[in-house]
């Protein structure tokens, strides 16, 4: 009876361990969410809960296997905790975008559902040793049953009596257990178990009953918790499409008075230039230009909110006949600049031909604009399947990125370099990422600083009957 009661206190800590999990996730995911302070309170507690159930549980009679996944649940923990959950709470309080990206990055969750399985296996290991203890404990009852001496026939009565009691009192328990246990898992929380009379399955039902409670505790703290995260996310969603639908307004409506003061501007400029002093003409110049600007952001902004509400849309899109109109188009940015463009076979694609258009111009116009000084631009554009997919990519020999920015330059209005050094919005990339979603594929960039980039996005794969990618053109420009 005490391995039994010894296997249940386990139970509970493994439980208490899942519980720990589930508030250091929670209270984690709230303030990425929300950026709000107070829920990094329950996630340091949950930290400290976390550190004193795995050290109980290692001095509770645990077995060798058991310790051996408890090492290797806690290094899981700690390693979610110092990498990728402190990297999204540094990263939310610099903004929601950085840390989305983090996110998205699925490391974190990766390395909890680890942890889970972890914990999954110790309980069933547990609940093992559980079932070996109680059917340990009937042999025991039936040992002492028949090796009753027989030699003195009231004795024996008396002790058959007696086993027979003893017998039926402990199968009464172990079926109320065995009740209680089908009950609790079943959510029924409020059953108590009666005593026996026993005296080690009274401790166990009362310890029984104090696991129950904890439990049905938890589960209500997990509800609340999970019916807070969901609001959140309905608020949050609300928010990101009443934001898309503010930038789309805000910017379709701002573009005639643009026009407008371009157009005056650049009236006064045929007009009077060079009627007026040096400093008018540069006060003039710089108005064209910020108009111009202006009105590049309007548009960048305008294919932003057009690619997130983008309507789903499914059709055989050739990349190599889209590459090379692409390639057409930027005829005099190429001419401009010396580049070469390799275009190598290219597949035909299931998706969105406007939003295929939209990834592909912004990674070669990146490659054309991020240029090493005093290099011939030379950009490659490939193709290749990988686990079912196809991975496109577009690859330079430009300045190149520091591995920390990989993730941030995928954000809105992110840039690494000041307007005057590269013209630009900020928010090319994150079009292309959020084209890349759309497809139910995904954006990435490889790079070394100095020798150049590669950004990659996966598709769907080909509709039947398509050209084999060996079969496919391959061109210079």
């Amino acid at each position: 009876m005490q391995e039994v009661t010894a296997s249940q206190a386990r139970l509970n800590l493994i439980r208490s361990l899942e519980s720990d999990i589930v508030n250091l996730e929670n209270s984690q995911r709230g303030f990425v969410i929300t950026g709000d302070d107070s829920y990094l309170e329950p996630y340091a507690r949950a930290q400290v809960s976390f550190t004193r159930d795995v050290g109980r549980l290692s001095t509770q009679g645990a077995t060798a296997r058991q310790l051996g996944s408890l090492d290797l649940l806690n290094t899981e923990v700690r390693a979610w905790a110092t990498g990728a959950a402190t990297q999204e709470i540094t990263a939310r309080r610099r903004s929601l975008a950085g840390a989305a990206a983090l996110v998205a990055e699925g490391l974190g969750r990766r390395q909890l559902a680890q942890a889970r399985e972890l914990l999954g296996l110790m309980a069933e290991n547990e609940n093992q040793r559980l079932a070996a203890a109680l059917d340990q404990s009937r042999r025991t009852l039936r040992a002492v049953q028949w090796g009753t001496p027989a030699g003195v026939l009231l004795c024996a009565a008396l002790l058959l009596w007696a086993s027979r009691r003893s017998a039926r009192t402990v199968s009464r328990g172990v079926q109320d257990f065995t009740r209680g246990a089908g009950e609790l898992a079943a959510g029924n929380y409020g059953r108590p178990l009666a005593r026996t009379g026993v005296r080690e399955l009274d401790v166990l039902g009362g310890q029984f009953g104090r696991m129950a409670q904890a439990v049905q505790q938890r589960e209500r703290a997990l509800a609340e918790a999970g019916e807070a995260l969901r609001e959140s996310n309905v608020n949050l969603s609300r928010s990101n499409r009443e934001l898309e639908r503010f930038a789309y307004v805000a910017s379709h409506d701002l573009q005639e008075p643009l026009r407008t003061i371009g157009s005056y501007t650049e009236l006064l400029a045929r007009r009077y230039g060079g009627q007026l002093d040096a400093r008018a003409d540069q006060y003039i110049a710089f108005t064209i230009s910020a108009t111009q600007r202006l009105k590049n952001l309007i548009q960048d902004l305008l294919a932003f909110s057009r690619v997130r509400s983008a309507k789903p849309v499914s059709a055989p899109v050739d990349l190599a006949e889209l590459s090379a109109q692409i390639v057409a188009d930027l005829g005099t940015k190429v001419a401009e600049t010396g580049a070469v463009i390799e275009v190598g076979p290219l597949p035909t694609v299931q998706g969105n031909a406007e939003l295929l258009r939209h990834m592909v111009l912004n990674l070669l116009t990146n490659a054309l604009k991020f240029r090493a000084p005093g290099r011939t631009p030379h950009v490659t554009v490939g193709a290749r399947r990988e686990a079912g997919r196809w991975v496109v990519s577009v690859s330079d020999n430009g300045i190149g990125i520091e591995a920390q920015y990989f993730g941030r330059i995928f954000g809105v209005f992110e840039r690494l370099h000041a307007n005057d050094a590269y013209e630009g919005s900020g928010i090319g990339l994150a079009v292309t990422r959020s084209a890349a979603e759309h497809h139910g594929g995904e954006v990435w960039v490889d790079s070394v600083p100095g020798e150049g980039s590669i950004f990659s996005f996966s598709l769907p794969d080909a509709p039947a009957g398509a050209a084999p990618l060996g079969d496919l053109p391959h061109e210079s420009y």
